[in-house]
């Protein structure tokens, strides 16, 4: 049973692969993009539940991304959660301006980032 649809956004393929099998055998259905652009471009036609997102991106860094999916009306909902290298105060406070549901830092903990993976589509589901 498919415990919900994420898409991971990473330009570290190897974040990516690692992410995707254990996201996987948890029970979610992965998709992924590299850039910037892809990751707005599947985001619209994936509409995925939940999206895992780097900030330091090609083409369209994760605030751009933020940006434009919380202006297209068939991603405006989808919540973001940050998976970055990133630990600026600006980083920060823009990623909460922007929305986004939470900030994890890498090198990440497997089980907090399930952990948040997890308490977010709950959430998303009580809203439903």
């Amino acid at each position: 049973m498919c415990k919900g649809k994420i898409l991971v956004v990473d330009d570290e393929p190897d974040i990516v692969r690692s992410l995707t099998l254990r996201l996987s055998a948890e029970g979610y259905e992965v998709s992924s993009a590299h850039d910037g652009l892809g990751a707005t471009k599947m985001a619209i036609e994936e509409q995925p539940e939940l999206i895992l997102l780097d900030i330091g991106l090609p083409a369209g860094n994760g605030h751009v991304v933020v940006e434009r999916l919380r202006n297209i009306s068939e991603t405006a909902h989808i919540p973001v959660i940050y998976l970055t290298a990133r630990t600026s105060e600006a980083d920060y406070h823009q990623a909460r301006e922007g929305g986004v549901t939470k900030y994890i830092t890498k090198p990440f903990d497997a089980e907090v980032l399930l952990a948040a993976v997890e308490g977010q589509m709950e959430r998303s589901r009580e809203l439903v």
